[in-house]
């Protein structure tokens, strides 16, 4: 792994049960890990997140993925960022509906681009071996191969509704999301939730900083809206754990 001289090395919290965390795994299909990296390194990651990354917008309009930067939606009148935010708040009401913040990590450092941010070392990361064997072993997916990646920032009124992460020929074995927000309150909104058969909430977890969260795909989730109140955005990046990449 290629490292700046004046950054952090990434490193696994040595104390993590790994045992327990299969064995939670294996009883849900899921599971929530705190204090997954090292704390140094975790504080790095938060940082280059925070005060590195040039942020674009990513919803869907029907089956299509749109990118809008920063910028264009600014140069928008008014009236028509109202009509975007109920487009897609309408849509919502009856099909999947994604709008948040991303940086393509996976799309970018395959072509070649940002090379020298601080998020391509943490790509490099999850596809060394010590993520890969981590993740084989509290997983028992011995055959996954790779991971892609994506930095997510969820501001006010951004949500993902339900879906469970099966599309065919991606070989997805896991999804998983490390969270990189200080002080997030449930009550902000923002919260993983797996959903169960009777359409209820079976159980949610926080977006706790510096922890990792792993989900057998397929599983039916979504993030729940964020609030006003969570207008410090909350920060992750997030993919699946794969037989191998694209």
């Amino acid at each position: 792994m290629s490292v700046a001289p004046s950054d952090v090395p990434l490193q696994l919290n040595e104390r993590l049960d790994r045992g327990a965390i299969r064995q939670a795994f294996d009883s849900r299909g899921r599971v929530h890990i705190p204090q997954f990296f090292q704390t140094a390194s975790a504080i790095r990651i938060a940082t280059a997140l925070r005060e590195e990354t040039p942020w674009q917008l990513s919803l869907n309009s029907g089956s299509r993925h749109v990118d809008l930067a920063t910028g264009d939606i600014e140069a928008l009148p008014s009236a028509q960022q109202v009509l975007l935010v109920n487009a897609i708040n309408e849509d919502a009401k009856s099909r999947f509906q994604y709008v948040f913040n991303n940086y393509p990590i996976h799309d970018l450092y395959r072509s070649g681009r940002d090379h020298d941010h601080f998020l391509m070392r943490v790509y490099e990361y999850l596809n060394a071996a010590a993520f890969l064997e981590f993740v084989r072993e509290v997983t028992g997916f011995g055959e996954i191969a790779a991971a892609d990646a994506q930095a997510t920032l969820y501001r006010p009124g951004h949500f993902l509704t339900a879906h469970d992460d099966d599309v065919a020929g991606k070989g997805r074995l896991v999804a998983y999301v490390l969270n990189f927000t200080s002080g997030w309150s449930a009550d902000w909104g923002g919260i993983l939730q797996f959903i169960d058969a009777a359409g209820h909430i079976a159980e949610g977890y926080t977006p706790t900083f510096n922890s990792l969260n792993l989900l057998r795909v397929p599983q039916q989730h979504c993030v729940s809206y964020v609030t006003p109140a969570g207008s410090a955005g909350r920060y992750s990046i997030t993919g699946w754990l794969r037989t191998a990449l694209d």
